[in-house]
């Protein structure tokens, strides 16, 4: 199968793929993304449940997890560039469409955030950078995990992998949800970067054999199921899934899980589709809330045309379809910034970090002339008291054959 490719020159996606399992892999997770925010969303307002939610249910304990894996799968490239465009590509670029539609929800959510007024807007956005607004978090947590990979680089593997490992573990709660999140999912991230080679052989192997593929699909859906819809009330948690010595390696597994599902769907009709929703990925978390959020408010209004579980699946539809067909739509035209980071927001962070090392430089070579003129002030005191002794009422030059002149010198 061919994956339909944009130009080199669109960073809508920031890491560019020929593996079309990987592309499938995103598509199948954030159409579960969009389905949990649909059918929670929905059945909150409603006051009850659908079908829909057995399937958000099956898929809680690998959604996240893969998609972090997937995003660590090509870090490798950009840790290996300098610092600019490692910070161009997987930090600027995240936090740009974070604090664009952090913006937009604002505007559009006015009303109810911040008191509905300027100041606990300001107050709001400026709070948003602590602890990441709604479902923005995910753009804030690749942005901050790139980073944190970056600067741990220097330890060995083994000993982040250790930390990252006990940390999801532990199953801990601090009640600053940014790193909560961290910590249960960084791991993921971290596993998806250096066990890159590993994760794409295992996709390579799932795709030249179709039968184990589905023979690995189809013990990953079983063993994922029932742990999913089991119920041990002595764990202290609904579904036996959620305990954290269950739902990591249940996480790890659905990695492998949806991976090998992703090199069978390849060979089907829903392969392309999946590819393309996969690889504008990006646009489809962005703006699936408008629509989800819209379409609710009118099902809660007017009535439902179904169910709730067939509500909740039109509901995710239109969250994945229409903020697709907005994209193309605006290609091409000034609004296209919403998808894609303009020139001038390509630009701003290299200004940003010229002008910051300019700033930094002047800052170094002011102190080096510092330090040397404070070693040249040494080295004259040190010469003026070597030196004969001033008799009172001698003329000191105002010029430089004195070290260290006693009287007015020239600048």
């Amino acid at each position: 199968m061919r994956v339909i490719s944009l130009s080199a020159a669109d960073p809508a996606v920031p890491e560019r793929t020929p593996l079309a399992w990987v592309e499938i892999a995103k598509g199948l997770c954030i159409g579960l993304v969009v389905l949990m925010h649909a059918t929670l969303g929905l059945e909150d307002a409603l006051g009850e449940r659908g079908y829909a939610h057995a399937i958000a249910d099956f898929a809680q304990p690998f959604r996240m997890p893969t998609f972090f894996a997937l995003s660590g799968l090509f870090l490798g490239r950009a840790l290996a560039s300098d610092w600019r465009p490692f910070l161009e590509r997987r930090v600027f670029h995240y936090l740009y469409f974070y604090t664009l539609w952090l913006l937009i929800q604002e505007v559009i959510r006015f009303p109810h955030l911040g008191g509905g007024t300027l100041a606990g807007t300001l107050s709001h956005v400026a709070w948003s950078y602590v602890e990441p607004f709604s479902t923005l978090w995910f753009l804030y947590a690749l942005a901050l995990f790139a980073l944190v990979t970056r600067l741990v680089e220097g330890v060995a593997a083994p000993v982040v992998l250790g930390v990252a490992l006990g940390l999801a573990g532990s199953d801990v709660t601090t009640g600053w949800h940014i790193l909560d999140v961290a910590c249960d999912t960084y791991l993921f991230f971290y596993a998806g970067y250096r066990l890159a080679p590993q994760i794409r052989a295992f996709g390579a192997r799932m795709r030249a054999r179709p039968a184990l593929a589905a023979g690995v699909t189809g013990g990953w859906l079983v063993v994922n199921a029932v742990l999913i819809f089991t119920v041990v009330p002595a764990l202290g948690h609904t579904m036996v899934a959620e305990a954290p010595l269950v739902a990591m390696p249940l996480g790890a597994l659905g990695v492998f899980g949806v991976i090998a599902l992703a090199t069978l769907l390849e060979r089907s009709v829903a392969g392309p589709a999946l590819a393309y929703a996969g690889y504008r990925s990006i646009v489809i978390y962005l703006a699936a809330f408008a629509p989800v959020a819209a379409l609710r408010a009118l099902m809660v209004r007017y009535g439902l045309p179904f169910d709730v579980g067939t509500a909740s699946l039109a509901l995710t539809a239109a969250g994945i379809l229409l903020p697709l067909a907005l994209e193309r739509v605006l290609r091409g035209t000034p609004a296209a910034c919403l998808f894609v980071r303009p020139s001038a927001a390509l630009r701003a962070p290299a200004t940003i970090l010229r002008r910051g090392r300019s700033l930094l430089d002047g800052a170094a070579a002011a102190s080096a002339a510092s330090v040397a003129s404070v070693a040249e002030a040494g080295t004259s005191v040190a010469s003026a008291l070597a030196a004969p002794p001033v008799h009172r009422g001698a003329l000191v030059p105002a010029g430089g054959s004195l070290p260290l002149a006693l009287g007015p010198r020239e600048s």
